[in-house]
């Protein structure tokens, strides 16, 4: 965030403040099995919490953006709800900022 805190704290808000719509997607094409734009979705959640500097949680989500893009549902199983309560573990740490 080029230093600036004021906007770094934003960031951390909106990344808190959209964890429900995201999961939803997230939980919606996985219940659909439609790998593809899980991937996609996830790849988005990988970028955001890289951003925000969530590196563990941006790996996983990168891990899982692979798994969409090869159609890889056994992984993705697997991996989804790890997923979830990493992100929810994120987004709590920063309910109190």
């Amino acid at each position: 965030c080029a230093g600036d805190e004021a906007f770094y704290q934003e960031m951390l808000q909106m990344f808190h403040d959209q964890r429900a719509e995201k999961e939803a997607e997230l939980n919606s094409l996985y219940e659909t099995a439609n790998w593809t734009e899980y991937g996609i979705k996830a790849h988005a959640l990988k970028s955001t919490s890289l951003t925000i500097g969530a590196e563990t949680l941006s790996g996983k989500a990168k891990e899982l953006e692979l798994a969409g893009k090869r159609a890889d549902e056994e992984f993705i199983r697997e991996n989804h709800q790890v997923l979830l309560q990493m992100y929810a573990e994120v987004c709590e740490s920063l309910a109190g900022l």
